[in-house]
């Protein structure tokens, strides 16, 4: 087996863990308990909320100054999912039957994708185990990963934490590339192994995206123009911010465009958290709050001027601001 395959290959459960392990309990807590049953929002979720957890967790730790080791990282993060696991399991315990809300009817999240649907599906897995192999073959080769993400997330390893003078980009992804690293005495290929979850997250929240504000079909068709987007394959082996940066977006204004729709606080929330790990990734995630305040632009407009009727919609924004603030 190519060392590249085989490096890639033993890294994956660490990042597993960090996708599955400590993002579903999460993810299973900002959605309300009837929205468990779509589990394609629950790993969309997972996916972004995992990193997101084991990014800060780590960013606190040389904030106060205590070094990376394999131990106090890892720990760390199993501490934080039986924490995430336990309050998911009283939830459970309380809460009555599931029934769909938001969104699509329940007949159409119901209804089957046909033929056509299922060839997308097949589609869309063909191109993802192409863009598996090229992310495992390639390192960090282009200028930016190479410096901003392969670069620095191979320093704080070497050093055990994060230079004060780093003055860069937020560090969602470096300090990904940094987890690996510990465990893999500095390797390229290691480190990369978790990029794949990221693309798939992006699928998943397109198809969120879709499905909850139209349809299942609608979703699959987006999911499928984005996954077989050649610009997507291209910028899959670079590593860079892009990707995670369009997959946050996308299911920060999932959730706000239905909390917005419904005037559900919860969404708003969730919009919020998404808001917040977008900004973790790249300062240009701000565009997003350009889109919150034309939304409330145009509904002052439309409600001429009666900000009794805007109100509610007001605290929605406010409620998505305030769940950002935090990361």
């Amino acid at each position: 087996m190519p060392y590249w395959i085989a490096d890639t290959l033993a890294a994956t459960p660490l990042f597993a863990w960090i996708f599955f392990g400590l993002g579903v309990p999460y993810a299973l807590l900002l959605l309300p308990r009837p929205d468990w049953v779509r589990r394609a929002e629950v790993l969309a979720l997972a996916f972004a909320v995992g990193p997101a957890l084991l990014t800060t967790y780590m960013f606190g730790l040389s904030t106060l100054g205590v070094n990376y080791t394999r131990e106090n990282v890892l720990g760390g993060t199993v501490l934080l999912a039986m924490v995430g696991g336990l309050w998911v399991w009283r939830k459970a315990q309380s809460a009555t039957s599931p029934q769909i809300q938001g969104g699509e009817t329940t007949a159409g999240r119901q209804a089957g994708f046909g033929v056509d649907g299922w060839l997308l599906i097949g589609l869309i897995t063909v191109a993802l185990i192409v863009r598996w192999v090229v992310i495992a073959y390639w390192p960090f080769t282009a200028y930016d990963s190479l410096w901003v993400y392969g670069y620095e997330g191979r320093l704080y390893a070497l050093l055990g934490h994060i230079p004060n003078s780093i003055g860069y980009y937020p560090q969602f992804m470096p300090l990904q590339y940094t987890y690996a690293q510990l465990f893999f005495s500095i390797n390229d290929h290691a480190a990369r192994a978790g990029l794949i979850f990221l693309h798939v997250g992006s699928i998943l929240a397109a198809y969120g995206l879709g499905s909850r504000l139209i349809n299942r079909r609608v979703g699959l068709l987006l999911a499928a123009i984005w996954a077989l987007h050649p610009h997507l394959g291209e910028w899959s082996r670079a590593g860079d911010l892009e990707i995670p940066l369009a997959y946050l977006f996308t299911l920060a204004a999932a959730y706000y465009l239905i909390a917005w729709r419904s005037q559900n606080r919860r969404y708003a929330l969730i919009a919020g958290v998404m808001l917040g790990i977008g900004l973790w990734i790249k300062p240009t995630m701000g565009a997003f709050l350009l889109g919150m305040a034309l939304m409330g632009l145009f509904e002052l407009l439309r409600v001429r001027f009666d900000f009794k009727r805007l109100l509610p919609r007001l605290q929605i924004a406010l409620i998505t601001g305030m769940a950002a603030a935090p990361l």
